[in-house]
């Protein structure tokens, strides 16, 4: 990211000896620091951020275990690392069967921090990258709706 506009303003005695405690905390420079608060505040007023984020609904990060099963029905142990509205981030072993393709299906097994209900989701895997793990990005589909308003719930929260 460049930075070249340079922004002026006039501000109390206190903010500004604020901003520099602050400043010196975090070692960081005055300008550093204000332009991160400036971001964390754009970043919650706008929650699609600088770039234009293409997702519609934004992803709460999670960490939750998962039993991950694909068409065959085998079950695999996975882990939820994040989760929204629409779907779902999550991993899987590196031989998960999985495939990107509209017909395809993957039901996604876990439960919430500070739940006690485990949820299932059905998916259709939208993104995926393989490596030690294999990485699956999944759209919700035919999920059941006390599922959805359990996951809804959390999510606001």
């Amino acid at each position: 990211m460049t930075r070249d506009t340079v922004i002026c303003f006039r501000t109390s005695e206190e903010l500004r000896k604020a901003l520099e405690k602050i400043s010196e905390t975090d070692r960081r420079s005055l300008s550093s620091t204000i332009e991160k608060i400036l971001y964390a505040h754009v970043e919650r007023k706008e929650p699609k951020g600088f770039a234009g984020e293409k997702r519609r609904y934004s992803r709460k990060k999670t960490s939750a275990p998962a039993l991950v099963s694909g068409l065959d029905g085998t079950v695999y142990a996975g882990i939820v690392h994040d989760m929204s509205l629409g779907g779902i981030h999550l991993s899987a072993p590196q031989d998960f069967p999985c495939e990107l393709r509209e017909d395809f299906r993957i039901s996604v097994v876990f439960t919430l921090p500070g739940s006690e209900r485990p949820l299932t989701m059905q998916c259709i895997p939208r993104h995926m990258r393989s490596g030690v793990q294999t990485s699956i990005g999944a759209s919700f589909v035919d999920t059941d709706f006390q599922s959805y308003q359990t996951l809804q719930s959390h999510l606001v929260s």
